[in-house]
C-alpha cells in the first residue's frame, strides 16, 4: 500500500481528524492513479467507498430518458462516493477523469470511521445534501413516483436526523405526520408493548407512507436498534409544496396506498407465532433449536404418507413464476408427527421467520418484514450481493439470472390459473424466457457486477407465497391435499387444533 503524503492532513477534510483517526487513514486508505479519460465509475455501479481527489479532474455525467447529461465536475480536494460508502447505494453518475488523476481511496469501513468525526461528517452531510439527496431519495417506492424537477422541490425541506442505539422515533398510536427513509442504522417496528414484531427497517427502508392517506396513527412504535441515521419529510412539507398541484398528492396518496397494502400482506398467508412451553426430546430439540426451526413462522409441511411423489406442487411453483424457477424444494427436515405418526417433511420453503436473518444481513434496503410476517424482496434494491442467502438459518434463498433488458420485476403469467392445474398445467405455460437456451442473455446482463470481489450470480429469490393469487399454488394443486403451512412447533407438539394434517 503506498505511503499517504502527510499534505493530505492539511487538506479541510482531513485537518481534524484526532491522532487515532489519521493513522487509520495513514494503514487502511490507498493511493490510485487513473490516466485520462478513464471512466472509474459507471452510473449505477455500486463501488461502497470514498474518493478524495489529490490532483486531476473528474467529470461527472448522468443518462437520463436516453440523454446524457453534464452534471458537473470535481476538481483538487472535491471528493465523492459518500453516497456508496455510508448507505450502499449505485453511483448516482458516470466519472471520467478529464486528465491524470490521484485519488485518496477510502474503503467502507474506514470512510465509516471517519465519519464519527464531527468536522469530517460536517463537509460530507453538506456535499451530500447538494449532489446526492434527491438521487438517495428515490430508494424509497413512495419517492419513485415524483419527476426529478418534484423531487428537487422537497429536497431543501428534508431534515437529516440522527438517533443512539434505543430512541424511540415514533410511538404507537401517535399521529403519523412524517416519512422516514432510513439513512444508516436500523429500527424495528414493534406493538402491544413489544410483544409482537411488525417489521425491521434496516438501512435504506422507508416507512411512515401511511400518513400520506390519511392514517393518521403508527401502526407500532419505532425503535433504534443501533445509532441510526435517518432522512424525515413531514407531511406538511408535501401539503405545502404541491398545494398548487392537487395531482401530485393523489399520486402520492394512492402511491402510499399500493404501498400499505402489500405491508398489510393484502394475499395468502396468516402467520400465527406460536409460543409454549412443552417439553421436547433430544431429536426434537435438534430440530427446532439446532437447526433454527423454531425462529421459523409457517413452515411448508408435506406429510409423506399422503405424498404421491405427483411432483405437482414443484411444477405449480415454476408454473406461476415468470422466470420459471421454483421457489420449493422438497428436501428438507423429517420429523415424526405426533397426532398422526406420520412422517412429515419440513420442506425448503421460507418460514418468513419472525427475526428474519436475512434482513439483518441485507444492507440494501432490499427485503422488508410486512405486518402479516411476510418476508418481501424489493425487486429493484437487490443487487445480488447473496448475504441474505448466507444468512438464512434454512438455505430457501436462492439467486435467478437478471431479466432480459426491458424487463422489470418477474411477474406472475397471464395464464396462471389454467397453469396451475395439475399435470394439464404445462400445457398453458407459453413461452418462457427460461426455456430458451435459450436465452442464455448478454454478457451485460449475465454480469450483474461484481460487489466487494463477489461474481453477483443475479437477483436474489425465494417463496413468495404465491402473493397476488388468491391461493398458494403448491398447496392449492397437491391432489392428494399432503403439503400445508402450519407451525413448526405444532409438527412436534401434535398441538394442531385447526386439523390441518390431514388424518388417514
Amino acid at each position: 500500500m503506498a505511503d499517504i503524503p502527510q499534505e493530505v492532513f492539511a487538506l479541510p477534510l482531513f485537518e481534524k481528524l484526532n491522532p487515532k483517526q489519521k493513522k487509520l487513514v495513514e494503514s487502511e486508505a490507498s493511493l490510485e492513479v487513473c490516466p485520462a479519460d478513464t471512466v472509474f465509475a459507471h452510473q449505477s455501479e455500486y463501488l461502497a467507498r470514498f474518493c478524495v481527489i489529490l490532483q486531476g479532474g473528474v467529470t461527472m455525467y448522468r443518462k437520463e430518458g436516453g440523454e446524457t447529461k453534464v452534471l458537473g465536475a470535481f476538481g483538487q480536494k472535491d471528493w465523492f462516493g459518500e453516497l456508496g460508502a455510508l448507505s450502499n447505494q449505485p453511483e448516482p453518475a458516470t466519472l471520467r477523469a478529464d486528465t491524470r488523476t490521484t485519488f485518496l481511496v477510502c474503503e467502507q469501513a474506514l470512510f465509516k470511521q471517519l465519519y464519527k468525526n464531527k468536522h469530517f461528517k460536517g463537509l460530507v452531510d453538506e456535499t451530500y445534501r447538494r449532489l446526492s439527496l434527491s438521487v438517495h431519495l428515490r430508494v424509497a417506492p413512495i419517492f419513485k413516483s415524483l419527476s426529478p424537477a418534484e423531487l428537487r422541490a422537497i429536497e431543501s425541506h428534508v431534515s437529516m436526523v440522527e438517533y443512539d442505539k434505543g430512541r424511540v422515533i415514533a410511538e404507537e398510536g401517535g399521529e403519523a405526520d412524517a416519512i422516514y427513509l432510513v439513512r444508516s442504522g436500523a429500527v424495528s417496528c414493534t406493538k402491544d408493548g413489544g410483544k409482537s414484531i411488525l417489521g425491521y427497517h434496516m438501512a435504506n427502508s422507508s416507512f411512515g407512507e401511511r400518513a400520506l392517506t390519511g392514517q393518521k396513527a403508527w401502526p407500532g412504535t419505532y425503535e433504534t436498534m443501533a445509532p441510526t441515521a435517518v432522512l424525515k419529510v413531514s407531511v406538511s412539507v408535501f401539503r405545502d409544496v404541491f398545494a398548487q398541484e392537487p395531482r401530485v398528492l393523489d399520486v402520492l396518496a394512492r402511491t402510499a396506498g399500493f404501498i400499505i397494502a402489500e405491508e398489510m400482506g393484502e394475499t395468502t398467508g396468516v402467520f400465527d407465532i406460536a409460543h409454549d412451553d412443552s417439553a421436547f426430546s433430544a431429536d426434537e430439540l435438534e430440530v427446532m433449536v439446532g437447526k433454527q426451526s423454531v425462529k421459523g413462522g409457517e413452515a411448508l409441511v408435506i406429510d409423506m404418507h399422503s405424498c404421491v411423489r405427483c411432483n405437482a406442487c414443484v411444477e405449480a411453483c415454476v408454473s406461476v413464476h415468470d422466470d420459471r424457477v421454483p421457489r420449493l424444494s422438497k428436501t428438507g427436515t423429517r420429523v415424526v408427527h405426533k397426532e398422526t405418526g406420520h412422517t412429515v417433511t419440513l420442506a425448503t420453503s421460507c418460514y418468513n421467520c419472525e427475526i428474519p436473518e436475512c434482513m439483518m444481513a441485507c444492507e440494501y434496503g432490499a427485503i422488508r418484514r410486512d405486518v402479516q410476517g411476510l418476508i418481501r424482496y424489493v425487486w429493484d434494491n437487490c443487487v445480488g450481493c447473496q448475504m441474505c442467502s448466507t444468512a438464512c438459518p434454512y438455505g430457501v434463498i436462492s439467486m435467478t439470472p437478471p431479466p432480459r433488458a426491458g424487463e422489470t420485476e418477474p411477474s406472475f403469467q397471464r395464464h396462471w390459473f389454467l397453469q396451475t392445474i395439475p399435470f394439464i398445467g404445462k400445457r398453458f405455460g407459453g413461452s418462457h424466457r427460461a426455456d430458451a437456451k435459450k436465452d442464455e442473455g448478454t454478457s451485460e446482463e449475465k454480469a450483474v457486477g461484481k460487489l466487494r470481489g463477489v461474481e453477483s450470480r443475479g437477483k436474489a429469490i425465494k417463496c413468495d407465497l404465491c402473493a397476488g393469487l388468491p391461493f398458494e399454488a403448491c398447496v392449492y394443486n397437491c391432489p392428494t391435499q399432503a403439503i400445508v403451512r402450519i407451525n413448526p412447533e405444532k409438527v412436534l407438539t401434535g398441538r394442531d387444533s385447526r386439523g390441518l394434517l390431514p388424518k388417514h
